[in-house]
């Protein structure tokens, strides 16, 4: 019975290990953290002018302010980490940590990333313009069916405005997937088996929005995984839609409108999210 409970509890030490890489070190208490890889008060003071009137520039009430606003709004706190370049550049941390608490991205930076040398900036020419707040692409192959659709799909949810508070359903947005609305019979998944149905293709573009969505901070309100691994999202990204049963559905929680780009052009399918500046409150 002894080396029974002594498998046990090798096997659980075991996992908990193989955990540790995705688990942030979080100490017992804020001041055994060493921030400095993520935060500098000078920067932190001169980045964001809000907190010229609102905290000032007391170097630990504004390390106090990043440990429990700053953070969770995903604000920068120095010029070498810059959280949604981490999200980008480590998609792999996506699936684990989601968007609604940015904290742990930069807790996994101090602990973790850090030491393993991931990219914590955005790469020369990879800047986001101003008021974009999220862009991601995938490639599909022009010559295939399914290349219909998914630039059909694409076109549809193109320019669409979501303003705020509003839900956004894919499924709805690209209409009923029929040969009469334009679509034409694709390869695509049902219970674990690759078939062909109307439509086929268009989970690469709902894919490539709840990649962006995340990229953005918006949380998927309805998201569903494939039954058989696709190869055009990283996986635990990928975006399940079956008409009627499965969706990708988000609500706007900005105070500003956004408007979801996805354009398609030799083979690369674009989808950005952008805050509708005229909108903006």
């Amino acid at each position: 019975m002894k080396i029974k409970y002594k498998r046990i509890i090798t096997l659980f030490l075991a996992i908990v290990c193989s955990l540790t890489v995705f688990l942030p070190a979080v100490a017992a208490n804020e001041s055994a953290v060493d921030y400095s890889p993520v935060f500098d008060a000078n920067y932190y003071y001169n980045t964001y002018p809000d907190l010229q009137q609102s905290v000032g520039q007391d170097a630990d009430a504004l390390l106090k302010h990043f440990i429990t606003v700053g953070m969770k709004e995903g604000r920068n706190g120095n010029s070498s980490f810059q959280v949604k370049a981490y999200m980008q550049n480590n998609l792999d941390l996506l699936p684990v940590y989601g968007v609604k608490d940015l904290s742990n991205y930069y807790l996994h930076y101090i602990s973790v990333g850090q030491k393993e040398g991931r990219a914590a900036i955005f790469r020369k020419g990879t800047e986001l313009p101003k008021g974009v707040l999220s862009s991601y692409s995938t490639t599909y192959d022009t010559t295939e069916d399914r290349a219909v659709n998914v630039e059909l799909a694409a076109a549809r949810i193109n320019g669409m405005v979501i303003e705020p508070g509003k839900k956004f359903s894919f499924s709805n947005s690209i209409g009923t997937r029929t040969i009469a609305n334009g679509y034409v019979v694709a390869p695509s998944f049902a219970s674990g088996r690759v078939v062909s149905s109307v439509g086929g293709g268009i989970c690469q573009v709902s894919s490539t929005i709840h990649v962006s969505m995340l990229l953005a901070g918006i949380s998927p309100t309805q998201r569903y995984a494939h039954s058989l691994p696709v190869d055009y999202v990283p996986t635990g990204l990928d975006a399940a839609i079956v008409e009627g049963y499965k969706d990708l559905t988000f609500t706007n929680n900005f105070d500003y409108a956004i408007v979801i780009n996805a354009t398609t052009q030799n083979g690369v399918l674009t989808v950005s999210f952008v805050q509708q500046v005229d909108s903006a409150r």
